[in-house]
């Protein structure tokens, strides 16, 4: 779904009081409907009704609730983590991390904003709001759809400090896929700038909480990965251990090249993560059925291991909850998962350690 689409369905949920009163409804007839559930007081002069809230997706009741934050605030609130990550599109409620399990999987309020306020502010305890404390750069303040938000890698920052890990590496994937990567090239110069600016960004909170986890971020964050589950994998293998490549080219029997999720380094194997949606989403389908998806695939599998010499590994998200459970589903096709399963350390220490703390 596009910003606008997004925006406009989120501004349709909200119902100003001054609507309802010229509907006919008084002070007391709106408690009323609140206390009945037949409304839902969303924030002060502002109503959603409960049923259109059912068919909404969690990324538009939160930006319905952002929307009104703003316009009932005495003050321009700054929006961060999640909310600031909403408005940047970020991954923060897809359902491929739902259907991962785990932590990344927790359930989150979507009408709930997460604002960000300076040191020693005294916000008052507002339901529906949680406020972080810290100061934040003017250059890392931006106005996207008339909200003021952090920007995109101060966004990623706090994802990786305050978020599930798994979740704040899929926002940071996807934000380099959209800005170093075109199709299937990859601006290495420009990834190892964002590297150094992202850096620049993190040392100014050098002894602050979860510091090593956003250092560990920039380290991970990979422009290849072209899912949130493909993220989740590369974790889930990084954890056990095994290093691998993503978007391996192989050559197809046409000439062309099929780009694999995962090529094992030092393993003859090759994995390739699938969601349920590739083959029951029509959208996702091409106009081919499920079952000529599931051929289309096998023959390219089978292709692949004849000309490669290689085993391929399939898996889903349910297989990629814990790293124990991956390597579960690693071993029945016969990968040697390294001894002690200890996580690889070429990332850095930042990054072993946040791998060693992963479920």
């Amino acid at each position: 779904m596009s910003a606008q689409d997004t925006d406009a369905q989120a501004r349709a949920l909200c119902i100003p009081t001054h609507e309802l009163r010229r509907a006919g409804h008084t002070a007391f007839s709106l408690r009323q409907r609140v206390a009945s559930g037949s409304l839902l007081r969303l924030r002060q002069g502002w109503y959603i009704d409960p049923k259109a809230l059912e068919h909404a997706s969690d990324s538009v009741k939160q930006h319905a609730v952002m929307l009104v934050t703003h316009q009932d605030a005495s003050r321009t609130p700054l929006l961060s983590h999640r909310s600031a990550a909403t408005v940047h599109g970020f991954p923060v409620w897809s359902s491929w991390l739902r259907d991962v399990g785990g932590a990344a999987s927790q359930r989150v309020d979507p009408l709930t904003t997460h604002q960000t306020v300076p040191p020693g502010h005294r916000s008052s305890r507002t339901a529906g709001v949680r406020y972080a404390h810290g100061t934040v750069p003017h250059a890392d303040i931006a106005e996207l759809g008339g909200l003021r938000v952090t920007s995109a890698e101060r966004t990623l920052i706090d994802l990786a400090r305050s978020e599930p890990f798994e979740l704040a590496l899929a926002c940071a994937d996807q934000y380099l896929r959209e800005t170093v990567r075109v199709g299937t090239q990859v601006d290495f110069e420009s990834w190892s700038e964002w590297r150094a600016q992202m850096l620049a960004r993190i040392t100014p909170l050098a002894g602050s909480r979860g510091v090593g986890r956003a250092r560990a971020l920039v380290a991970l964050a990979d422009p290849r990965a072209d899912s949130p589950l493909e993220t989740v994998s590369r974790l889930r293998f990084l954890q056990n251990g095994i290093d691998v490549e993503l978007q391996h080219p192989v050559r197809s029997e046409r000439g062309s090249s099929y780009f694999l999720d995962f090529w094992l380094l030092n393993q003859p194997f090759f994995g390739e993560c699938d969601g349920k949606a590739k083959y029951t989403d029509p959208r996702l389908r091409g106009g081919q059925s499920a079952e000529q998806v599931v051929y289309r695939e096998k023959l390219r599998q089978d292709w692949v291991s004849a000309t490669t010499g290689r085993r391929g590994v399939r898996w889903g998200a349910a297989h990629v909850g814990t790293g124990a459970l991956f390597a579960r589903r690693l071993r029945a096709f016969g990968v040697r998962i390294p001894a002690q399963s200890r996580p690889t350390g070429r990332f850095g220490g930042d990054a072993a350690r946040v791998l060693s703390a992963l479920p």
